[in-house]
């Protein structure tokens, strides 16, 4: 039976000659296409993804890929349009007040509105508020509500990170307005959805805003300033120019200076882990927005800033409103929450500073040696050193002997003794900037009752271990040692 069954298989196999015959007849009735023989191995991709447009470089024919194109419309090509005519025709005088008018407007509906309102919930408004902020913040053309807010977010979250849509780390043109022209990488994108949120997802009225935005962004943006000026001094012309399309590019561009000059010039007085700065001209030029580390310290804080005399019309504005119950719940970070971030970062600036410096030998890196070692050291004569002891330490003070401020005579009588209570006031209670020099002159500390003083002093001088402790015994709290904080382990080669 199993020579039966054999026999039947090889039938349907076929012998080698009938299979040649049969693949000759069918090659001549019908040529077939080259197909590749190559086996592929299991150790190859099965599929191929292909890179985005963001991973690759700029060529002649992939350069118009890179480009989000109604960004560019949006940023450059039409505010270019209205830079062209504005040369070309004469502007008039009450179209100039109305361009600035309405260029306040357009900024206070971006800044209370699409910032410190829905980007991050400082406050709440009343429904006629937050439709007079949709309906007119499209007006400056930098997207919806819902798009700007959470690339906003995003950029809290992941700020200086390439998750970040217009990160620092790419350049001043790309955190400008490269973010607004270029195709994002998709990680932005998805930061970007992470960042949504049920308030900006369940809003009807950012949902409407969203779905009519490039209606909006016409009748705004461009429909009103020219009718305006058309229909009161007979300027339909330079309202569509300088009312509405080079006020629309100077909202956009002091708005992208936030994004830019704001994580590149000014001062971190509350941190310096992320890029953000403040710079008080910046409040100026983008009608207070410019203090950037503040906010990112306190981001849900209504306010851009803690002094009076900081420059935010916002500010006055949402306080305002809040006194005709338009809006209420403004947000203010409370004054010991920024007194402290204040407090740290100083201490922080000054732990550097204080590591740059001379202190000495730290104590815990000294030798240890008996008094009679002591002793034996200051009479070996064969060294010629001059050593003192003082609260346990010894010092060799043979390079200050000569320049002694109380004379050679007077240092000598305390050589190869212990001078402490002849330093701190029985003879003279030396200066701080004495004490601080005779740090440096520190060689061993001596062994015996006096061993446990020494090393408590090490926490109040060793620079390389910051003091736990102020002057008054309370304990310091830095940035960055708060009992929260969890050090990120070091990822090594073989944590994949």
């Amino acid at each position: 039976m199993s020579h039966l069954r054999k026999h039947h298989q090889k039938e349907r196999a076929g012998s080698p000659l009938k299979n040649e015959i049969t693949s000759s007849s069918s090659l001549q009735s019908n040529p077939p296409t080259i197909k590749s023989t190559r086996k592929i191995s299991k150790k190859e991709p099965q599929h191929i993804f292909r890179r985005h447009i963001s991973e690759s470089s700029w060529t002649l024919w992939n350069w118009y890929r890179h480009l989000y194109w109604v960004g560019v419309l949006t940023t450059v090509l039409i505010p270019l349009t209205g830079l062209y005519f504005a040369f070309k025709i004469e502007i008039h005088p009450y179209t100039i007040y109305w361009s600035f008018f309405y260029y306040c407007l357009s900024s206070t509906c971006v800044i209370a509105g699409y910032h410190r309102l829905w980007a991050h919930r400082s406050f709440i408004a009343s429904y006629p508020i937050q439709f007079f902020y949709a309906f007119f913040g499209a007006s400056a053309g930098i997207g919806s509500i819902k798009w700007w807010a959470s690339s906003h977010r995003a950029h809290h979250r992941y700020s200086d990170t390439e998750k970040d849509p217009h990160t620092i780390r790419k350049g001043f043109v790309y955190s400008h307005i490269g973010w607004m022209t270029l195709r994002p990488h998709p990680k932005v994108k998805n930061s970007m959805k992470e960042c949504l949120g049920d308030d900006l997802i369940d809003n009807t009225l950012i949902d409407w805003q969203e779905k009519n935005y490039n209606e909006l962004l016409i009748l705004t943006g461009l429909m009103i300033p020219s009718f305006i000026s058309g229909i009161f001094w007979n300027d339909y012309v330079g309202g569509l120019i300088f009312a509405g399309i080079i006020r629309g590019a100077l909202v956009q561009h002091t708005t992208f200076t936030v994004n830019s000059l704001g994580h590149l010039i000014g001062t971190q007085p509350f941190d310096d882990k992320k890029s953000s700065r403040n710079n008080w001209f910046l409040s100026w030029l983008t009608f207070g927005e410019g203090n950037n580390n503040f906010h990112y310290e306190f981001s849900a804080d209504f306010r851009n800033g803690i002094h009076w005399y900081d420059f935010d019309p916002v500010k006055f504005h949402l306080i305002i409103l809040e006194k005709f119950k338009l809006v209420k719940n403004l947000y203010r970070a409370s004054n010991s929450s920024i007194n402290q971030c204040l407090l740290q970062h100083q201490q922080k600036l000054i732990d550097k500073r204080r590591a740059k410096l001379n202190w000495g030998v730290p104590i815990d890196q000294l030798p240890i040696i008996s008094p009679e070692e002591f002793r034996k050291w200051a009479k070996d004569e064969s060294h010629n050193r001059a050593l003192i002891a003082v609260a346990g330490i010894v010092h060799d003070v043979t390079p200050f002997v000569d320049d002694h401020p109380g004379g050679i005579a007077l240092i000598k009588t305390s050589i190869g003794k212990d001078a402490t209570s002849a330093f701190n006031g029985a003879v003279y209670d030396h200066s701080t900037a004495a004490h601080n020099l005779l740090a440096t002159m520190r060689i061993a500390v001596l062994s015996g009752g006096t061993e446990e003083i020494v090393w408590k002093q090490q926490q109040q001088e060793n620079k390389d271990v910051p003091l736990k402790q102020d002057s008054t015994g309370q304990k310091i709290v830095r940035g960055g040692e708060q009992a929260t904080i969890i050090k990120k382990p070091l990822r090594t080669a073989g944590a994949a």
